[in-house]
């Protein structure tokens, strides 16, 4: 991963800080070592434009495929994919600590329904193929909070109509974000664009709803007293 990084740069651009503190060796002989063995990325790099969905990601020997986009430390994915052996889980995350702590858990467990994709999500979402996906969550993106960062909000017009397009049912789509601006922006995407996309279903989670606390940064908020909006479409 990190070789591909310095290699393709524009794939793994991403405006946020990506490496939270230093690697340790052992994090990065395991991104060297195993990476590119549960990585989707030179995959990507290398796709014809004849390669399907099912190709790159040999969903046919699974019953469903869910990507989960910002999976942090993958506390997350990880339990899910352990739950659902049957289920392709893809874990797209620029967060490159977060993307070795998976790793290791993947190879400590022996992991077999867990794909990785550590560019910025926008090169995955663009080569998926229609009604490809069962299910895609988007796990509190970062919010850009000032107005002249908008631009880089993950969640716009463009990819939501992406998102659509890829996934099979409608309201097999979600985001969370403890923050209040970004779910009002995002509500107002639909708002306005009610002729071009359907609309969507949004609610404040509780405890005992599936995606409330599943990250370490939504915990944070949670203990700051921040409440975990979420929208489904």
């Amino acid at each position: 991963m990190l070789d591909l990084r310095s290699k393709f740069p524009d794939y793994y651009q991403y405006h946020g800080r990506n490496i939270s503190k230093k690697l340790s060796l052992s994090n990065v002989r395991i991104l060297n070592d195993y990476y590119s063995k549960y990585s989707l990325d030179k995959k990507i790099l290398n796709l014809s434009s004849k390669t399907s969905t099912e190709q790159l990601l040999q969903s046919n020997l699974f019953k469903k495929v869910i990507i989960e986009v910002g999976f942090g430390d993958g506390e997350h994915l990880i339990e899910s994919a352990l739950s659902n052996p049957k289920v392709l889980f893809v874990g797209s995350e620029v967060y490159v600590n977060g993307v070795a702590k998976v790793l290791k858990q993947i190879l400590e467990k022996d992991i077999k329904n867990i794909r990785l994709c550590g560019m910025n999500f926008v090169y995955l979402l663009n080569i998926l193929n229609q009604n490809s996906i069962d299910e895609l969550k988007i796990i509190n993106p970062d919010p850009w909070h000032k107005k002249r960062h908008f631009k880089r909000r993950l969640v716009n017009l463009e990819n939501i109509i992406k998102i659509i397009g890829i996934v099979k049912n409608k309201y097999a789509s979600y985001i969370t974000t403890d923050s209040e601006s970004y779910f009002n922006y995002i509500n107002e995407i639909f708002s306005s664009n009610s002729k071009i996309i359907h609309e969507n279903k949004n609610k404040i989670l509780s405890k005992n709803d599936r995606l409330y606390g599943v990250s370490r940064y939504q915990r944070k908020a949670i203990k700051n007293g921040k409440k975990i909006y979420q929208l489904t479409f």
